[in-house]
């Protein structure tokens, strides 16, 4: 397997989050922790692994530091050159805070000549690197390998994704152009952005646009269903500037039409609700139950496939859930959102 790496990809970006940052405390201590309680000195073992612990980590993280606030330029760079750079900043960060600790506390923690200090720690950090960047190598391409599995996975939950009311639709527009030639004309343009929208779903949309999207569809079935179908929307006055996977809301209101609508004689009301905070999206989608027989075999978009597309597409951090109370059937989606991406759009 080629040890590339793709362009703008970081190969040691875990170690910027907390796991990486507490992971890297932990490694730090274990080592403080082997030469505090190394048999080569007589001296106070507690004090020894304070300084020690000290000097650790106040090495690795300023190391880490300097990486992270050179990530932009270190992401465009090769692998090699991004392990070259990861070693040199740990050797470079040791040799300084080495040459502080003769300075300031060498009567107490350095037994031996100044340079055989600095170079033993130099030589205890390139092995302990050596043997990360390793680990970190083998850790990025099984990352890669199941990132790879993942997205074929996707692609074929994405290819299943194909909106079921189309041949219903083309039918609403011919019948239209015999009445209605206007809302005909609307019927086919709305049915376009439909199919282009399935032509991309797993790639990312301004949520304005997929309610957009999901009200084109709405007003799609309402030519089908007339004063049958309602849909309350509360929504918030202004929708952040917040992207969301393509044809995430669309097939949840497909779902309520097919399986609260369409088997109700009288007709029904779908009721959608948008939540917004700084860590998620909550969308709330309700439909009754109805208790007609007369369903459509297959159709509806399936909540398992939705589930599994989110949960791929988010890495798991996604959730959708379902509840039946009385006779109101209740999807409730909930997508992480860092606090970055949301800004109130003008």
């Amino acid at each position: 397997m080629s040890k590339s790496v793709q362009t703008n990809t970081l190969l040691f970006a875990a170690l910027f989050k907390e796991r990486g940052v507490l992971a890297t405390l932990v490694v730090a201590q274990v080592i403080a922790t082997i030469l505090a309680f190394a048999p080569a000195t007589a001296d106070d073992i507690w004090i020894r692994l304070g300084g020690i612990s000290l000097f650790v980590h106040l090495t690795f993280l300023s190391s880490l530091t300097w990486l992270y606030l050179l990530r932009t330029q270190l992401q465009q760079l090769r692998q090699a050159l991004q392990l070259t750079a990861l070693m040199l900043s740990l050797l470079l960060t040791t040799a300084v805070f080495s040459g502080l600790l003769i300075e300031f506390a060498g009567d107490y923690f350095v037994q031996q000549n100044s340079y055989e200090f600095i170079l033993r720690n130099l030589l205890v950090v390139f092995l302990v690197t050596a043997l990360f960047i390793q680990f970190l190598t083998i850790h990025f391409e099984k990352e890669q390998q199941t990132n790879a599995l993942a997205r074929a996975e996707l692609d074929a939950l994405q290819a299943r994704i194909r909106p079921h009311f189309l041949y219903n639709s083309l039918n609403t527009a011919a019948e239209l152009t015999h009445y209605d030639p206007q809302a005909a004309e609307q019927a086919i343009l709305a049915l376009a952005a439909l199919s282009q929208a399935a032509m991309r779903v797993g790639k990312e949309t301004a949520l304005a646009d997929e309610i957009t999207l999901t009200q084109q569809y709405i007003k799609l079935e309402s030519w089908r269903f007339a004063e049958r179908l309602q849909v309350n929307w509360q929504l918030p006055e202004q929708l952040p500037a917040i992207t969301i996977p393509c044809l995430t809301l669309q097939p949840l209101l497909e779902n309520a039409v097919c399986h609260g609508v369409e088997p109700a004689l009288t007709g029904a009301t779908i009721y959608v609700e948008l939540h917004i905070s700084k860590r998620s999206l909550v969308i709330l989608v309700e439909n009754p139950i109805s208790t007609q027989q007369q369903k459509r075999p297959g159709n509806g978009m399936a909540l398992d496939n939705i589930r599994q597309r989110l949960d791929l597409y988010y890495q798991g951090r996604a959730k959708l859930t379902v509840t039946t109370r009385g006779d109101v059937f209740r999807v409730k989606l909930v997508l992480p959102l860092s606090i970055d991406d949301v800004q109130v759009q003008a």
